[in-house]
């Protein structure tokens, strides 16, 4: 336990020694440059005007932490919690419009862990409930933020899911 704590301690001090050290402040600048670029590239930017317009439109909520649905079709089943799995039928797409994944064709619907989907699929699953078809509308800290899972998602990538929510399937099922 120990010698964990010790490597921790080790870590952040190597990283705030690291961070600036022997830097110019002209290095910090540019270095704070990239990083600002990095995180508010074109691909973020057209999915922070495309959610500004979406959220204007009528059936659209939206939540604290950002996230944007709309109901299409109500249910009346169990709701999830973090520890379920669900069942679920779903399409994926950019805010472009190119859709990027779809479960509509597969025969077998997957199931996933509540806890092991992004932030914005895990926040709107534990709102929805069996039967639930809903659109939601991912900011891209929701999402995958600066990391691109697959070629056909860029970083720092907007996202569009329509999701339905087939069955809720408890922990000890799942």
């Amino acid at each position: 336990m120990k010698a964990k704590w010790l490597g921790v301690v080790c870590l952040s001090l190597f990283t705030v020694m690291g961070s600036g050290c022997g830097e110019s402040e002209e290095e910090k600048q540019f270095r704070q440059q990239l990083l600002d670029k990095a995180l508010n590239d074109e691909v973020k930017q057209a999915g922070e005007a495309y959610l500004a317009e979406n959220r204007q439109r009528d059936g659209v909520k939206v939540t604290g932490t950002g996230l944007q649905y709309e109901v299409i079709r109500k249910g009346e089943g169990k709701t999830p919690e973090l520890l379920d799995s669900v069942k679920v039928d779903y399409t994926g797409w950019l805010v472009s419009g190119d859709q990027f994944e779809s479960s509509r064709e597969q025969m077998e619907k997957p199931i996933f862990p509540v806890n092991g989907v992004v932030k914005g699929w895990r926040e709107a699953l534990m709102m929805m409930s069996e039967g639930d078809v809903w659109k939601i509308y991912l900011p891209s800290e929701l999402a995958y933020g600066a990391k691109s899972p697959t070629v056909a998602i860029p970083a720092n990538s907007a996202l569009v899911f329509e999701i339905e929510l087939i069955e809720v399937v408890p922990e000890k099922e799942g």
